[in-house]
């Protein structure tokens, strides 16, 4: 293991000192025979930011029921659905991030949160 360490450090330097030469003289690319083309370039883009949903699908499910939860779901558009789906992990398998139809995410989200609402409810009643 030591020994993996000791060819980064090495490694890593000789690569600072052929930066700092580089620096230096920039004509050493041409030498060595590397073009811009060569050299990869990160990608700047930063990703949109989504918005956070505000809509706590878990209590107004317990609180006002099913039919208020898919009320308060047929307003969204797809976008928040899927991000709905992805958030409280839905859809391990991520089939449904392709699904066009609001209908059907929609019936996915309220079957998820109806069984996980149900989880241990047996447990609830015993004496």
């Amino acid at each position: 293991m030591s020994n993996g360490k000791e060819i980064a450090k090495s490694i890593a330097s000789i690569l600072r000192i052929l930066a700092e030469k580089i620096e230096e003289n920039p004509d050493i690319i041409n030498g060595i025979g590397l073009s811009l083309r060569d050299i990869p370039v990160a990608n700047l883009k930063k990703k949109k930011e989504e918005l956070p949903i505000d809509v706590d699908i878990f209590q107004i499910f317990s609180d006002e029921g099913e039919k208020a939860l898919r009320d308060k779901l047929d307003v969204l558009d797809l976008k928040s659905l899927i991000r709905i789906v992805r958030k409280h992990g839905f859809d391990p398998s991520k089939l449904a991030e392709k699904w066009k139809k609001k209908e059907r995410l929609v019936d996915l989200i309220l079957d998820r949160v109806s069984a996980r609402s149900n989880r241990g409810k047996v447990f609830k009643d015993y004496p």
